[in-house]
């Protein structure tokens, strides 16, 4: 039972943490920096650039190709549908795995800050404003991005990386494994020996 109340812990901690995070780094970007404005922390290699983002992640917009797509209705439903997802997901993991634990407790601040942009600023967008660029691709320069988008793409990868370990790790214990002898090969080992 305490297990299962640390799990829950967990996931409210890392949620809440993430969420402030999120709509406090919004907020100051949006005090601090006009549409459109770039103020450099890191050289040209980090970036704060003000965007609204109303299309979807990194920009693809499906309007453009769908223009009566409603894509802000799209996200919101999306986004709830996502976050019972994660909801479910989440109670079903092994209580051993808390690195598969970790990476969809990361999701679900970026599932929400995100959302609540949707729903909050609807006629502005989604909150961008962290800029990278590393000189080379796709880093030259990657789309601009939140807190949010760092957490769903952190906890993507670590959720990825999991069900790598366990089909490398589940797979390579599988073929050590040696399977039990059957009475009829017992027997036929005994007589060639």
């Amino acid at each position: 039972m305490k297990l299962v109340r640390n799990k829950w812990f967990l996931l409210a901690v890392i949620a809440i943490i993430g969420l402030a995070i999120d709509v406090y780094t919004k907020n100051l970007a949006e005090t601090k920096l006009s549409r459109g404005q770039t103020s450099s922390v890191i050289g040209q290699t980090l970036e704060f650039t003000l965007v609204y983002n109303k299309a979807a992640i990194f920009g693809l917009d499906p309007r453009k190709a769908l223009p009566w797509f409603p894509l802000n209705g799209f996200f919101v439903v999306f986004s709830i549908v996502a976050v019972i997802l994660l909801f479910y997901f989440y109670a079903n993991i092994q209580s051993k795995d808390w690195l598969m634990r970790l990476g969809v407790a990361l999701i679900l601040p970026g599932a929400l800050g995100n959302l609540s942009d949707r729903v909050l600023h609807m006629h502005k967008g989604v909150v961008d404003f962290i800029k990278v660029d590393l000189g080379f691709a796709p880093f030259d320069p990657w789309p601009i991005f939140n807190m949010a988008d760092s957490y769903v793409s952190v906890g993507v990868t670590i959720i990825m990386l999991c069900f790598i370990r366990d089909e490398f790790f589940g797979k390579k214990k599988q073929s050590t494994r040696q399977e039990p002898a059957t009475p009829a090969q017992s027997l036929s080992n005994e007589n060639s020996g």
